[in-house]
Formats: C-alpha cells, sequence, structure tokens
C-alpha cells in the first residue's frame, strides 16, 4: 500500500515493514530507509526526519519534522508443531511470531507543516 504526502515521500508499508523512499525537501536529500517496526508492537511509534537528515524513532529528543505516526499492533504468536516427540510422548511445539500488519498512517506534510 503506497501513502503520498503532497510535498513528500510516498511512504509504503508491507507487513512491520515502512520504507519511505528518498526524496527532496527545503533542507535537502532525504535518503531512502526502512523501517523495521517489529521492536515496536504495541506501541505508538512517530517517525522523524533530523536536521541532518536522518530518521528517529526515538521519542526523546528534539527533531525537526515528524513525517508519520501510527500505532504499532501488538506482536501475535502461533503455536507449531515441529514434528517431534518429548521423553513424554507429547508433541514438542515452538512459538512463532505472526507478521504484523501496521493499521492506517498519519502523515505531516514537510512543506506546510500540516497534517496530510
Amino acid at each position: 500500500m503506497k501513502i503520498t504526502l503532497k510535498n513528500g515521500p510516498k511512504i509504503t508499508k508491507n507487513k512491520n515493514k515502512l520504507t519511505i523512499p528518498s526524496f527532496v525537501c527545503k533542507r535537502g536529500i532525504a535518503p531512502e530507509v526502512v523501517i523495521d517496526l517489529a521492536p515496536h508492537a504495541g506501541e505508538y511509534v512517530r517517525v522523524w526526519l533530523d536536521e541532518n537528515m536522518t530518521y528517529s524513532t526515538d521519542k526523546h529528543k528534539n527533531h525537526y519534522w515528524q513525517v508519520a505516526e501510527l500505532q504499532v499492533p501488538a506482536q501475535m504468536y502461533q503455536s507449531k508443531k515441529t514434528g517431534k516427540i518429548d521423553e513424554h510422548g507429547f508433541p514438542i511445539t515452538i512459538s512463532e511470531p505472526i507478521p504484523l500488519e501496521l493499521p492506517e498512517i498519519r502523515l505531516f506534510d514537510i512543506e506546510e507543516g500540516g497534517i496530510v
């Protein structure tokens, strides 16, 4: 799914990854970045572009421009049989994470400073 800002990048989300392509703004050229949001499962996340044209999800420092924000869903797991049996005759299972599906993203327009 592609999301377009009026004066910014086309942001793509795929499972737990957010891709922001390279784009030009008043500060210069912002590089392409792929942000894995799996470590932020269950959190409200803001993606920032800093004055040195790097991206950050650090909520404890000042930033130049807030690019996007979203609620990352909690990580869910599914049990999967390994095909092996333990010493008591029970099947051995493992828990595997289910890929995250990112919800709607709130975007901010870099040139106008407004919400898109």
